[in-house]
């Protein structure tokens, strides 16, 4: 099994630590009396799996962008307890792909509110592909990860992808693969401390 230094780590954050289509299956029931089944999102792209009204699918799509927090998502099983274990370690990175910043950043320090803020990192890029130059130029070697597409292109710059088991990403790939953050934990070299250099750098 391969060992993971904590500060070549970082994160996606919707799919990896929100259960972000929890959410959006939750509130599709609740508001619009739409049955979807989480098994059935097998595409990354909603629109390719589900059955929904292009206005809906906008509406429930905007909440889910500018208010995670007041929408409720939930934090995937296990992802707090890991994160905060390894806060103790290194900073926590989070590079998502939202083009809004502050709506997630919300999200992310409410559900590690007992973490240092200084050692909580969140970059959104706006794109997928604008992911790899970021995750590069912050010597990260390791990013997990729920989108297949974002994966190849983060190989291709030498990072590691750590696939995050969802039924959007079944698809046949190379990559390691994880079913949960307690398989995460176990790749992860615990005995490797902080780079003092992370912590001098001007935080993002």
């Amino acid at each position: 099994m391969m060992k993971i230094k904590p500060n070549e780590l970082a994160f996606d954050i919707d799919g990896v630590f929100a259960d972000t289509i929890g959410a959006f299956i939750r509130e599709a029931r609740d508001r619009y009396g739409i049955i979807i089944r989480y098994e059935d999102i097998t595409e990354y792209e909603l629109m390719k799996s589900v059955k929904m009204d292009e206005n809906t699918m906008i509406e429930l799509a905007k909440r889910i962008l500018y208010e995670p927090l007041e929408m409720g998502i939930s934090p995937i099983e296990g992802s707090v307890r890991v994160l905060k274990k390894l806060s103790q370690t290194t900073r926590l990175l989070f590079v998502t792909a939202r083009p809004d910043r502050e709506g997630i950043s919300k999200w992310v320090l409410s559900h590690l509110r007992d973490v240092d803020r200084d050692r909580i990192w969140i970059m959104a890029t706006g794109t997928h592909e604008q992911k790899v130059p970021l995750l590069a130029s912050q010597g990260i070697r390791y990013f997990v990860e729920d989108r297949l597409e974002t994966c190849f292109m983060l190989a291709q710059a030498s990072i590691t992808p750590i696939v995050f088991e969802q039924p959007w990403n079944k698809k046949t790939h190379p990559f390691p693969s994880i079913k949960g953050w307690h398989e995460l934990e176990q790749m992860i070299d615990w005995n490797h401390g902080i780079s003092p250099a992370i912590l001098d750098n001007t935080r993002i």
